[in-house]
């Protein structure tokens, strides 16, 4: 019996205002599922204590990360507090080809630049509870001072009001919670028709 044809893995973009958890939840994703891949960014900035090139982020110069764009290696970037960030484009491709899905954690201009190059790209937003409680994470991260957090909450003040055009919304409350949403998002998209087309004829043919 032939085997049941193979669905190329999906994109995922988990968008929201600095502090507001991206990174964590997307750790407890994966340690829950670990087949799915997190795209790795590109960042100008200079690494954060315990942060670990290659894992958390590919370090890279100014003028590397402007090369890389000549190259068309990058397929989305954006200027965030000063830094560069992007994504890489052949890692991404190579995971989706082995039929893994990818989980990425980008800026919101990154995702709806993504969604120009992607139509089935998957656009979430992680919503804080709150802004007060989104102004104390970011002062509990202890990694920048008080006027890189201010102008971090005016920015995260506009992408909240752009949550609009993104097509799932998830409150970031409580991680269990949050984690147990993001899932479902991924496995109700995993089971929607056109993904799936075809595949009832190979059901009827064998």
């Amino acid at each position: 019996m032939s085997e049941m044809p193979r669905q190329r893995g999906l994109l995922f973009c988990l968008s929201g205002p600095s502090g507001v958890g991206k990174g964590t939840v997307i750790d407890e994703v994966r340690r829950r599922r670990p087949q799915v891949a997190h795209s790795i960014s590109i960042t100008t900035r200079p690494p954060r204590p315990g942060e670990i090139e290659g894992v958390h982020y590919y370090f890279r110069t100014p003028e590397q990360f402007h090369q890389l764009l000549v190259e068309g290696e990058i397929l989305e970037h954006d200027n965030y507090c000063g830094n560069y960030y992007g994504t890489p484009r052949s890692p991404l491709e190579a995971m989706r080809d082995e039929g893994r899905d990818v989980l990425m954690d980008i800026t919101v201009p990154g995702s709806l630049a993504v969604m120009e190059n992607y139509s089935d790209v998957v656009m979430m937003f992680l919503m804080p509870p709150t802004l007060t409680e989104l102004r104390n994470r970011l002062n509990k991260r202890g990694t920048e001072n008080d006027s890189v957090v201010e102008q971090r909450l005016l920015k995260g003040r506009i992408e909240i009001n752009k949550a609009n055009l993104f097509k799932y919304l998830v409150i970031n409350d409580e991680l269990t919670a949050t984690v147990d949403r993001i899932l479902a998002i991924m496995d109700a998209e995993h089971c929607r028709y056109e993904r799936l087309k075809g595949l009832e004829a190979f059901v009827l043919s064998h």
